[in-house]
């Protein structure tokens, strides 16, 4: 039986019988190939990426064929391995992103998806009311190509791109700039945080197989990198007194939150369970926290300052996006509630657990971050769209 956190999917035969394989690993992108014989004993690792893995399909005796992302989060790529001999290669040389993977019988042909996503920064006023609707509120285009919207004083924050580099930009009155570019092999971890005064970021890189954590000033200046030695997930969160940054470290194979020192100390872990992508109460009496998935939803969690549990009611949410931010006050929590495929906007009572729509999206419209700005006036959020095409493969002998 696998830990909490830890899921087991695509499961298939080998082609004589004697093994299953299957992925193993921890959502959202830490993943392996795995194989078991059908007795349950013999668990094997075949492969060490840690990585988004998926559609695992068995060629021959020897040969798997696989999609995962590469060290850098791009793709997700054809990969191939021998079983016995462990070591996976890419197998795809285009920019095409593949999102399923199928054999025939004998091999000698393969189907695939090749998807095509676009991701764009949208806004959404809230009335006094607290009430939102597409046709009320004039939901509006902020920036093209753009994602993980963070709202500072006078300033807004995103994600976007520039061919296969990933950048950080800024908006200020109107004038946008771009403050940080990632190198070749590198990408953005989750969304930047900014600090309560506004004046700092910090931000998670992965690169050639590490990842980084990054603070620099508001305009792009005094850059430095806090630590390249963790296993970093999910969006990091500053801790009240700009002392500390509070992200997810891999320990133990499952993501949890520690806190680490700007002044380099040693990081001092936080939560001793799952926990990632924490987000503090305007108080700085307690952070919230998303806990392991359990089927298609996780829970919410919290914990005091000094890493207790803290109380909250029972919530649970669905998976597709595990953004939530603070409304207003340190009880009431904007959250996305709804399908995996299509979410809406909530407000929950941290201390009652009742849970309220306040925006609704159109159909189309699927979202996976957000921010809102200090006096809850407007939601600033990311619309991702994708489509795919489906490719037959001919292989060649």
């Amino acid at each position: 039986m696998a830990p909490a956190g830890v899921h087991c999917h695509f499961p298939v035969w080998s082609l004589d019988d004697n093994f299953i394989y299957f992925v193993r690993g921890v959502p959202p992108d830490d993943w392996d190939i795995w194989r078991i014989h059908p007795s349950g004993a013999g668990l094997e690792r075949i492969t060490m990426q840690n990585a988004l893995i998926s559609y695992p399909v068995m060629l021959d005796r020897r040969r798997l064929l696989y999609l995962a992302t590469d060290v850098d989060g791009s793709g997700p790529w054809m990969y191939s391995v021998d079983v016995e001999r462990r070591i996976p290669h890419r197998i795809s040389s285009g920019l095409e992103s593949y999102t399923s993977l199928a054999a025939s019988a004998g091999g000698a042909r393969l189907v695939a998806t090749i998807a095509n996503a676009r991701t764009s920064l949208w806004r959404m006023p809230l009335t006094e009311d607290r009430t939102a609707t597409p046709a009320a509120g004039g939901i509006s285009l902020v920036s093209p190509n753009s994602a993980a919207p963070r709202l500072g004083t006078n300033f807004l924050l995103y994600i976007s791109w520039q061919g296969e580099r990933q950048g950080i930009w800024s908006l200020t009155q109107g004038t946008t700039r771009e403050i940080w570019r990632s190198g070749p092999h590198s990408r953005i971890v989750g969304g930047p945080a900014i600090s309560p005064n506004g004046k700092r970021i910090a931000f998670s890189v992965a690169d050639s197989g590490r990842t980084l954590l990054y603070i620099m000033d508001s305009n792009g200046s005094d850059i430095r990198v806090l630590t390249d030695s963790l296993a970093l997930r999910g969006d990091p969160s500053w801790a009240p007194d700009e002392q500390s940054i509070v992200s997810a470290v891999v320990r133990d194979g499952e993501p949890r939150l520690t806190r680490i020192f700007l002044n380099g100390d040693a990081p001092l872990p936080l939560v001793s369970e799952y926990s990632i992508d924490p987000v503090w109460s305007p108080d700085g009496r307690f952070l919230v926290y998303s806990g392991a998935d359990v089927g298609t939803t996780f829970p919410l969690r919290a914990a005091a300052a000094d890493g207790r549990p803290y109380p909250l009611p029972s919530v649970m949410l669905t998976r597709g996006a595990r953004r939530v931010a603070f409304f207003r006050d340190s009880q009431t929590l904007l959250v996305l509630s709804g399908e995996i495929g299509h979410k809406n906007f909530s407000l929950l009572d941290l201390r009652t657990g009742a849970e309220r729509v306040v925006a609704e999206l159109p159909a189309d419209f699927a979202t996976r971050d957000f921010d809102i700005s200090a006096a809850g006036s407007e939601i600033l959020f990311d619309r991702v769209q994708v489509n795919s095409d489906l490719a037959l493969i001919e292989r060649t002998r």
